[in-house]
């Protein structure tokens, strides 16, 4: 009888912390992501390193604060997390949501995005960057110092 007990108990130490569960519906962690610069002068991400960590629900504000538009690019980050959606909103209301596969967004001065997802993949990403020409010098954004890197633990 007490091996039986054991044995009880050991299956559900083991196995009961594999249930499975929804992790696009746990509270999100939030992080935001400056798109700063002046046209003609300078461009870059704030901060240039994100750090995130597999399996957690990320809520980034991507928000624009500059006098340019912007984008916010990676396609190997991309390909490295599951997108729940890009949600949209304006004075506190919400405008719209994009779900699916994002590869980049771009967002106008002043405004701001939020990008909802969960990394799938670790890695360093090397390609966050803004391919934007500026409007002064012709310039790409990314060549202003607009380059950034992603890593997933």
């Amino acid at each position: 009888m007490k091996y039986s007990i054991r044995i009880i108990i050991y299956f559900f130490l083991i196995f009961l912390p594999l249930k499975s569960e929804d992790l696009t519906r746990q509270l999100p962690i939030e992080k935001t992501v400056f798109l700063k610069g002046i046209t003609g002068i300078e461009h870059y991400f704030d901060p240039k390193v994100l750090y995130f960590n597999t399996g957690k629900l990320y809520k980034l504000i991507i928000k624009n604060i500059s006098d340019s538009k912007h984008y916010f690019s990676s396609n190997s980050f991309s390909k490295a997390i599951f997108t729940r959606k890009i949600q949209i909103n304006f004075n506190q209301n919400k405008l719209a949501e994009i779900k699916g596969i994002i590869n980049e967004v771009e967002v106008w001065p002043g405004q701001e995005i939020e990008w909802w997802f969960v990394p799938i993949k670790t890695g360093e990403f090397n390609d966050l960057k803004c391919d934007v020409e500026d409007a002064k010098n012709k310039i790409k954004h990314s060549k202003m110092g607009m380059i950034g890197k992603i890593i997933i633990e």
